[in-house]
């Protein structure tokens, strides 16, 4: 009977651990090889969709685009655009582009695609770059 209880409480940690490493994956920011965040935007959306940045420090991101041009809404072709910087990058399919933001000051800005997929209405198609001090 012990042994019962002891195997049920290493699969309840099991499973427990198992979603919270789920429920994490999401938020980390992967560094590509040239120590830039990559950011994937499809028509799925991007992901991820949170970008956690030092103010006073460039951030450089790498936008791929793994959708083909075959797309019937926008022909593939995806925009990382942030109004508040006067970010407006267009990257066509199966392509990648290099961003920096430079000497960001605290506080959120909001990016979004606008080009496909319900545009910048779509929740998939936003995400927001955190700066903190």
């Amino acid at each position: 009977m012990r042994l019962r209880w002891i195997v049920g409480g290493v699969v309840a940690l099991a499973v427990v651990a198992g979603a919270v490493i789920l429920a994490i994956l999401p938020l980390r920011q992967a560094p590509s090889a040239s120590g830039a965040i990559e950011i994937t935007a499809s028509m799925a959306g991007f992901e991820p969709q949170l970008i956690r940045a030092k103010a006073g420090e460039p951030v450089r991101l790498t936008i791929i685009n793994p959708d083909s041009p075959y797309h019937t809404d926008g022909g593939g072709w995806h925009q990382f655009r942030i109004e508040a910087l006067g970010v407006d990058a267009r990257v066509p399919p199966r392509a990648r582009r290099e961003v920096t933001l430079s000497s960001l000051a605290p506080g959120r800005y909001e990016f979004y695609c606008d080009v496909c997929c319900g545009g910048k209405d779509s929740p998939a198609m936003r995400g927001v770059v955190e700066v903190r001090g």
